[in-house]
């Protein structure tokens, strides 16, 4: 036992590998498909348990099984175990959207798979010979439930249990040999670079003791420090000594992921040996035009999980980093869907760097990682604070009458039923228009939710699914297909709906918005967050940290730490001016601004990056700046832009010119980028960075009552700031300046939130 290895796998995994078989087809599947899994067990659940007087609910069970020089842990979570008369029935229940009347006993292998291999643990560790099967079937529009119960006995539960687990061998024996040569190249592995920079060992120490205490660290780190390796190093160090069983590197942006692949293929250089995979987004990686993921409109889904472990075995077998490039090489050459292959591949990786909606997000969350297996993974959570937003539009939905509206026009005199159900939908949301329009306001909030609209909607779903079916091709599907989706997701998100959520109606002329909107996201992010084997939240800007660790799932027990910048302060000057940029007084002071642009970066020739408070703002200054000075040398960031924009902009900021840029703040310009050396010599900001007032800022201001203001408004202006000036200063050899113009920043809050290290100089009167 001691030599031998030890693999935990999951019965769902095991099965789904050995037995699924056919094409992808995800015509009716939709984004929120684990959200509806999990809302439909613990409706039945809830129901099963005033139903029976012996229920247990999510029992987990376990049983080893011995291969070669491996131990094989299986387990899970059998959904229900009822005991009535003497008589055991392990329950197995699947969400569908299906009408009942066309599931029969054998309508999908796999579900009786999963519950037999439940049935055959419990019935082995309770010395059971003969066990039943309850697998039941939960409608999600209509709340209907079909059961089908099927009796066996122990001997024949473990043959098949045993058939699994023999097809299963040559993967387990794979896994063992990569993990132990994993482990043997993590032993011997030593850090990257032939010495730490200044707080950087403390960083990766600490990461490494919280991994090890399986508790959650928050980290403010400032850039040159080297957050990515100082994290990613002591995860993989903890790898080796069986802590945790993965590690997910979570990230806001494409070019953060860059740098963590970077940051890998450091440490393989230095011979660590592991398997990491990078998930590109859907619609980014599909080979069609147009993603259609079923056997009729794409090839590439065509037999897929017929195909697929055997091109999976020979990757893992083969390879060790895959990238986008590697994912589409092989999937184009065996005609295998890219995404789905990557999502596949995935599940045999020591290391998957991917966005944060695939940990948080309810409509998005790969299922086997964060709802079956999420205590078995190491989070490094990279650019923390921009996880705020993210997960408030995760954990929110909407619905809008436009677009029903839209939709009532497309199907009119094609199908009655669902004609009648949108126009139900429609009515309703004109009654909501009206109890807004006596307020004379234009818009409202409120703690309530508008609970008969659900029901409507269901009965459109329910309605909207057979058209679906029978409805390919026809002119409008896909506007149909939109507005399904989206009412699904508003529904399913509705199940979350609690005291930190509320309801927002705005109108606009006929049109009205109903919101179910997440004020405080921290409830539903530490189901992740602290579910997690140890999480790592670490950013440039975490000021001030407890605001973070209040929104982001953290607790009293959470681990805090604040790293000062390793860069000479002396080679960052801060100056402020105390002009009063307040939203009433920026019109007067636009000739004021653009004199003092002008005047500081002539005063210290070289690049610079002003940063103002918005689009429309920004394109005023910058139209007087060229009428006062001319457009020579100038840029203006455009409202949106491509990818290949976004690069064109940035590859004006060489070494030798002297360029000034305009851009807004909180954009794509003011984080992520890198621009060393004399690429970048200096920021202008104009403004304390405020988001825009909105109703979704003023309902955070009220739902934070005394801290309220700070919460929406000053904290996240204060990191656009903070994110802002680190553009400027890139590595220990940078020089640099920066200008703050604002009467705020003289002020004993912003003092009090500024980094240790700024001594903010006033500039002189040069008006």
């Amino acid at each position: 036992m001691k030599d031998k290895i030890i693999i935990k796998e999951s019965v769902r995994g095991i099965i789904e590998y050995i037995l699924k078989a056919g094409s992808i087809d995800d015509r009716y599947m939709g984004a929120t498909r684990a959200l509806d899994g999990t809302i439909a067990h613990q409706k039945l659940q809830a129901s099963n348990e005033s139903l029976y007087s012996n229920y247990q609910k999510e029992v987990r069970l376990q049983e080893e099984f011995e291969i070669d020089n491996v131990i094989l842990v299986v387990d899970g979570r059998a959904d229900g175990i009822i005991i009535e008369n003497n008589e055991v029935y392990i329950e197995e229940i699947k969400s569908t959207m299906k009408a009942l009347i066309l599931i029969d006993e054998d309508y999908n292998e796999l579900h009786w798979a999963q519950a037999k291999f439940y049935a055959y643990i419990y019935g082995v560790q309770n010395k059971i010979e003969k066990i039943n099967i309850k697998l039941s079937y939960f409608n999600i529009e209509t709340e209907e439930v079909k059961s089908f119960d099927k009796s066996f006995n122990i001997e024949e539960l473990k043959d098949f249990v045993f058939s699994i687990i023999n097809e299963y061998k040559k993967w387990i024996i794979l896994k063992s040999n990569l993990i132990k040569r994993r482990n043997e190249s993590i032993d011997n592995l030593e850090f990257p670079f032939q010495s730490y920079r200044k707080g950087q060992r403390e960083l990766a120490v600490t990461c490494f003791n919280t991994i090890k205490e399986k508790s959650v660290l928050f980290a403010q780190a400032p850039t040159g420090i080297g957050k990515t390796i100082s994290t990613i190093f002591p995860a993989i160090k903890s790898l080796g000594q069986n802590r945790g069983e993965r590690i997910v590197y979570l990230t806001a942006k494409t070019i953060t992921r860059t740098v963590a692949e970077e940051g890998v293929n450091k440490l393989k250089d230095k011979g660590l040996k592991c398997r990491s995979i990078t998930l590109t987004a859907k619609e980014k990686i599909c080979f069609k035009d147009k993603s259609s993921c079923n056997p009729e409109n794409c090839e590439y889904a065509l037999n897929y999980y017929d195909k697929v472990n055997d091109v999976i075995f020979r990757m893992i077998s083969e390879e060790e980093s895959f990238t986008r490039d590697k994912i589409e090489e092989y999937a184009r050459r065996e005609k295998l869907c890219p995404f789905e292959l990557s999502l596949d591949l995935s599940l045999w990786c020591d290391l998957i760097i991917c966005d944060y909606n695939y940990a948080f997000d309810p409509r998005a969350r790969l299922k086997r990682f964060f709802e079956e297996d999420v205590d078995k993974n190491i989070l490094l959570v990279d650019e923390g604070h921009n996880l705020v937003d993210r997960a408030r539009s995760m954990f929110s939905a909407q619905i809008n009458k436009e677009k029903v509206l839209n939709v009532i026009k497309i199907i009119k005199g094609k199908a009655p039923n669902l004609y009648k159900a949108l126009n139900s939908i429609n009515k309703y949301l004109i009654e909501v228009r009206k109890e807004v329009q006596e307020t004379e306001n234009k818009s409202i909030y409120k703690k309530e939710e508008y609970k008969e609209i659900y029901k409507l909607i269901r009965i459109f779903l329910k309605e909207c699914d057979e058209y679906l079916v029978k409805s390919t091709n026809t002119q409008g599907y896909d506007e149909v297909r939109e507005l399904y989706f989206e009412l699904r997701a508003f529904v399913s998100i509705a199940e979350l709906y609690s005291k930190e959520y509320v309801t927002l109606v705005e109108i606009d002329k006929n049109d009205v918005k109903v919101k179910l909107f997440c004020v405080n996201p921290s409830k539903n992010l530490a189901r992740i967050i602290q579910g997690s084997y140890s999480t790592i939240i670490f950013s440039a800007t975490l000021t001030p940290i407890n605001y973070y660790i209040d929104l982001l799932g953290g607790d009293d027990k959470s681990y805090r730490m604040k790293l000062p910048s390793p860069f000479k302060k002396e080679n960052l000057k801060v100056y402020g001016y105390p002009l009063n940029m307040r939203f009433k007084q920026r019109e007067n002071n636009i000739d004021n601004l653009c004199n003092l642009i002008f005047k500081f970066k002539k005063e210290e020739e070289g690049n610079y990056m002003v940063f103002l408070p918005s689009y429309q703002y920004l394109n005023k200054i910058y139209s007087r700046y060229v009428e006062l000075f001319g457009e020579e040398n100038t840029i203006c960031q455009a409202e949106i832009l491509a990818e290949v924009d976004r690069e064109k902009f940035l590859n004006n900021f060489k070494e030798t010119t002297k360029i000034l840029a305009f851009c807004v703040i909180g954009g794509v310009f003011s984080e992520g980028i890198d621009l060393p050396g004399k690429r970048l010599i200096g920021s202008i900001i104009v403004g304390v960075g405020f988001p825009k007032i909105s109703n979704e800022g003023d309902i955070i201001k009220d739902y934070y009552q005394e801290k309220g203001f700070d919460y929406a408004y000053i904290y996240p202006g204060v990191n656009k700031v903070m994110q802002a000036v680190g553009r400027v200063i890139r590595t220990e050899n940078d020089k640099g300046r920066v200008l703050l113009i604002d009467d705020r920043y003289y002020t004993l809050k912003y003092r009090s939130l500024f980094p240790k290290e700024w001594d903010l100089i006033r500039w002189g009167d040069v008006l």
